[in-house]
């Protein structure tokens, strides 16, 4: 046995066929067994015995061997030089396009960001906004509940609802960005976590103060001056409320919801002047499926950088 002539498993195992097989060196001592004298038998079976224990020493080398050439061979050829970028040209996420282009157009018109736990009390996520306890979301199997008392949020509103309460009879315009979850099932459209915008001003605003700010909000995220319209809608947060569309690439396109705060959410947030208050709500997501026309919303969460190689002129 030269165990320099075994590099692969194939070798090896033409080599146990050797020792082990059925025409192997140990079939041939155990045949002559049967024809032999008491004396030979012994000496016979002492010779089995010690090529039995001499083959397994060297099949145990033969194979780390073995195991050796593969790891030499696996390093030689997955070789990476790590000075060099794994990413030739890099390119960031359409998701994160998107938020630095709406932090952008918010922290130029006055607003400031806040953020808070995914977590949130029942409290916050709905009773501060005028959701009745009554109210389809509240719903145990419609929201993803912690305990009677918690969830991970459904929405970013419920940040608004708490700023309402921290700055109450104070003008200021705020946003917020993040992660929100829903009792959705995952399809083309619809995603039971997506990533939300949520953005309030409160102050001497009206109506079409809140049309001019959608306006020119939309038309600085899509890079280029769009047309809006409202349809009428309920969100009971905001009164009156509306669903917004937007004309891009030739079509209308609904794109969000928003409204003038409802009396009852600023009552509860502790305000006692006669300010108002609008806000609005829109799912990067959505937008990023507009703007760069994305077909199905799993694709902005699988790990194929051809989908972001797509976003290099973006950067």
């Amino acid at each position: 046995m030269d165990i320099n002539k075994i590099k692969t498993l194939e070798d090896l195992k033409i080599e146990k066929n050797k020792i082990f097989g059925v025409d192997g060196e140990i079939a041939k001592l155990t045949k002559k067994l049967k024809n032999v004298s008491s004396e030979e038998k012994a000496t016979i079976g002492k010779e089995i015995k010690k090529l039995k224990e001499e083959a397994e020493l060297f099949f145990q080398e033969a194979s780390k061997k073995i195991e050796e050439i593969k790891i030499q061979e696996k390093i030689k050829n997955e070789w990476i030089d790590i000075s060099e970028p794994l990413i030739q040209s890099s390119s960031l996420h359409p998701l994160t396009l998107i938020t630095n282009r709406i932090r952008e157009w918010f922290f130029q018109n006055g607003y400031f960001e806040y953020k808070d736990s995914e977590i949130v009390s029942d409290e916050y996520n709905f009773e501060r906004l005028n959701i009745g306890k009554d109210h389809p979301a509240r719903e145990m199997q419609d929201s993803l509940y912690i305990d009677e008392n918690t969830l991970l949020r459904t929405h970013n509103t419920g940040i608004s609802a708490k700023i309402l309460e921290m700055y109450k009879n104070k003008e200021f315009s705020q946003f917020s960005i993040g992660k929100v979850y829903r009792k959705d099932e995952d399809d083309q459209t619809h995603s039971h976590q997506f990533t939300q915008l949520d953005f309030i001003s409160v102050g001497n605003v009206n109506f079409p103060n809140l049309i001019w700010t959608l306006k020119s909000f939309l038309s600085y995220v899509l890079e280029e001056e769009v047309e809006i319209r409202m349809r009428p809608s309920y969100f009971p947060f905001t009164e009156p409320s509306v669903e917004v569309d937007v004309f891009y690439k030739n079509r209308w396109i609904e794109i969000l919801g928003a409204g003038m705060l409802h009396k009852n959410v600023l009552k509860m947030a502790g305000y006692t002047n006669q300010m108002n208050g609008f806000a609005a709500g829109i799912g990067l997501e959505r937008i990023a499926m507009i703007k760069y026309q994305i077909q199905d919303i799993r694709e902005l969460y699988i790990n194929d950088l051809r989908i972001l190689n797509q976003f290099r002129k973006e950067n």
